[in-house]
């Protein structure tokens, strides 16, 4: 907890902190193959070096924060997988990679480590047999709040007893109440929880929604499983302000927006500034399509390059925003452009909620 305490005394006297970037398309970058279940979580076993050295580039580029590979490592996602018998193994693995990569790369310079949580729950395709990556309407309503809680607490209490310094909830889609499912199990850890929304415009261009765009629909032609009664119901019409409020509630410690594209992050942080008042984060993504491929396309450039996508976060500066990081496409040199080039601090820190 002392790492937090000095961490959140930066962000009380107004200071900007960078976060790291892309961790699973990084990975994949690397050559560490995503599994189809539970896409970047298994390389914590396979290949933790990797992890390790990918932690260290972020480190290396100037983030302040580094997540774990943990995105993906709840006990549903990693039993599809066949690691059911590890999970606990997964989870340490990757605290430990962000560990020593803190002890070898960062000197001087102060670095913590925020545990990701998510729940990304496999579904099969009713068609072919094939677990997919959590994508679409499977997006953790497959489990019952019971379930969800229980994973969740226990993917909680490993990270917290492998010395993670926060919690980043890294909850996708629509489904708020598996993000504060997520929230409150981190918090029982008594460690500090950070919670992020996915978020984009709705077809009127004014209202922001909790999804992506609808050019982004990762599900296309897998043939997802019809919604079945035993599944939770999920408000996909709750707006990204109604969803902050809600979450708002739980007392976090600070709330952004992630895995967003650029160009829908900054409607959306206004939503989260306007019903928010502590710390706001942002770390977007580069809006592709083939994040749950096994391996990508490297001839295929991102919507930003580094240059752009640093005038844009100069102005979520501008406008309150301490946390600033990129999400899946943006490696190490985005985060090097952003710790070289935005304001050391904000005009007014949000003291908190």
């Amino acid at each position: 907890m002392s790492k937090y305490l000095q961490l959140r005394s930066r962000l009380d006297q107004g200071e900007v902190i960078v976060l790291d970037g892309a961790i699973g398309t990084e990975l994949q970058n690397m050559g560490v193959p995503m599994d189809p279940a539970s896409w970047c979580g298994p390389g914590n076993y396979t290949h933790p070096a990797t992890v390790r050295q990918m932690h260290e580039r972020y480190i290396r580029a100037g983030a302040n924060i580094i997540t774990t590979n943990t995105f993906n490592t709840l006990r549903p996602a990693l039993e599809a997988s066949g690691y059911g018998e590890l999970v606990r193994e997964v989870n340490v693995r990757a605290v430990d990679a962000a560990l020593e990569a803190r002890d070898r790369a960062a000197g001087d310079n102060p670095v913590y480590i925020a545990g990701s949580i998510s729940c990304r729950i496999p579904i099969r395709d009713r068609k072919t047999g094939t677990l997919l990556g959590g994508t679409g309407y499977g997006y953790g309503a497959s489990l019952s709040v019971e379930e969800l809680r229980f994973h969740a607490r226990e993917q909680a209490d490993i990270l917290a007893e492998s010395g993670v310094d926060f919690f980043l909830i890294e909850n996708l889609w629509s489904d708020n109440e598996s993000r504060a499912i997520a929230t409150e199990a981190a918090k029982s850890t008594g460690l500090p929880v950070w919670v992020a929304f996915t978020a984009s415009l709705a077809a009127d261009g004014q209202t922001v929604r909790m999804d992506f765009a609808e050019d982004r629909n990762y599900s296309v032609g897998l043939g997802l499983p019809m919604w079945t009664s035993t599944w939770r119901t999920v408000d996909n019409e709750m707006t990204l302000a109604q969803a902050v409020t809600e979450i708002a509630a739980l007392q976090p410690d600070a709330l952004g927006v992630f895995h967003s594209r650029v160009s829908d992050t900054t409607k959306a942080l206004q939503v989260v500034k306007e019903a928010w008042h502590g710390p706001i984060i942002s770390y977007p993504d580069a809006g592709r399509e083939d994040y749950l491929d096994t391996w990508q396309d490297s001839s295929i450039e991102n919507e930003e390059s580094a240059d752009a996508l640093t005038r844009e976060a100069a102005q979520w500066v501008g406008m309150g925003v301490q946390v600033i990081g990129t999400c899946c496409g943006f490696g190490p040199e985005y985060i090097r452009a952003l710790a070289g080039a935005l304001p050391d601090r904000i005009a007014s820190p949000q003291l908190g909620a």
